[in-house]
């Protein structure tokens, strides 16, 4: 049993092992491949950065004269970001996605939803408001309507004719870029205002077991203020013509009858699985199929019974002549030698120096009761000859 146990622990400490073998050589992969990512973009910005300081080196110098930027693949779209910058971007660690999101309770339960009215605290827009569009959870990030838009450059293979060089989004901006602003009565003056938050703490939190959700009330700390979650806004779907109307989706153009199957073989087939090895219903064609390879099978087999060698014969003929013959039977010549035989045997042992004074009430002439025969056995005895066997010699 100890050795057993020592076996298992073991073994248990080897797939450990094994398991942060594996994660390390995950994680490095991604951290290489985060890397490169991250050098690759900051390549592409010294190499516009470098540009962009040459084109104004030469306007300065050159005046009319200095080279164009605006050819090429840039053809219009002079001053966009290149497309591959906005398209990658690198991952962002739990420790700077806590850090960004400090000031809304942290990157798992973030206190912020879409809606919220923000303001920016950073950058060339900075003191603007607007309404949050999109939440990226995975890098701490948040896109707001009308606010930090850049030009995109598109790709000439991508566009089609008619389409502008580049186009105007709004790029996304780090959590800690931004604050919080919602409209509170000031107790004093009694008057509504828009104020900047700059904290906000969870209360009231439940966590639902049947979902796994968790719902929590928002609240600044030291005016003990709850700040409602902004209202889920109905999309706006437009109609077409394309589109298929509500009484055509509910009208009932199909009835379940016995006459006709209710759905196409093809999709019987998908749902059933027509290859899985516990069907029990099969088509005809494939019945055939194994019947015949069944058939098949049975006429080798005949096939190579008949391929005998000549004493293969002589003992199947052998069979086949015992079997016909049936069970041998004794006669009653054999039965009275049989009980002769058997006199003689027990008065011999009666004779035996051991057993002289003891008495005998049988004699040399004790017949053996030979039992009755029918009268079917007697006739089938005189129809079919038996085989008689010597008497075993005394």
């Amino acid at each position: 049993m100890q050795k057993i146990l020592r076996r298992v622990a073991t073994a248990e400490r080897v797939a450990s092992k094994r398991s942060k073998a594996k994660d390390l050589k995950w994680f490095k992969k991604e951290r290489k491949e985060e890397s490169e990512e991250q050098n690759q973009q900051l390549e592409m910005v010294r190499e516009e950065l470098k540009r962009a300081k040459q084109a104004i080196r030469d306007d300065w110098e050159l005046g009319p004269l200095a080279p164009r930027l605006d050819v090429g693949a840039w053809d219009g779209a002079k001053g966009a970001i290149h497309e591959m910058r906005f398209a990658t971007g690198a991952r962002v660690s739990l420790a700077m996605r806590n850090r960004r999101c400090q000031w809304a309770g942290g990157a798992y339960n973030l206190n912020l939803a879409v809606g919220d009215r923000v303001v920016l605290v950073d950058g060339p827009e900075k003191g603007q408001i607007g309404k949050i569009s999109r939440i990226n959870h995975e890098k701490a990030e948040v896109t707001i309507d009308g606010l930090n838009k850049s030009n995109i450059r598109l790709q000439p293979q991508i566009r089609l004719p008619g389409d502008p060089a580049s186009f105007n989004i709004e790029l996304p901006l780090p959590i800690s870029s931004i604050r919080l602003v919602h409209p509170i009565k000031d107790p004093a003056t009694g008057t509504t205002r828009d104020v900047v938050i700059n904290q906000l703490v969870h209360g009231n939190m439940v966590s639902d077991r049947v979902t796994g959700k968790k719902r929590w009330s928002r609240i600044v700390p030291g005016l003990n203020i709850e700040i409602p979650w902004p209202k889920k806004e109905k999309p706006d779907v437009k109609d077409y013509k394309c589109d298929t109307l509500r009484i055509d989706v509910e009208d009932k153009t199909f009835v379940p009858t016995l006459l006709r199957p209710p759905m196409p073989e093809s999709v019987i087939d998908e749902l059933r699985n027509r290859y899985s090895r516990f069907r029990t219903r099969h088509d005809p064609e494939y019945i055939a199929r194994l019947e015949a390879a069944e058939r098949e099978k049975q006429d080798r087999r005949k096939l190579m019974d008949s391929m005998r060698t000549p004493l293969q014969e002589y003992h199947r003929a052998e069979r086949e002549r015992k079997k016909k013959k049936g069970k041998p039977r004794l006669t009653l010549e054999m039965l009275e030698k049989i009980g002769e035989v058997m006199a003689k045997n027990l008065e011999r042992t009666r004779n035996a120096p051991g057993l002289s004074g003891a008495p005998s009430n049988l004699t040399s002439s004790t017949e053996v009761p030979v039992p009755p025969i029918t009268e079917a056995e007697a006739e089938a005895e005189a129809s079919t000859p038996q085989e008689t066997q010597p008497p075993p010699s005394t």
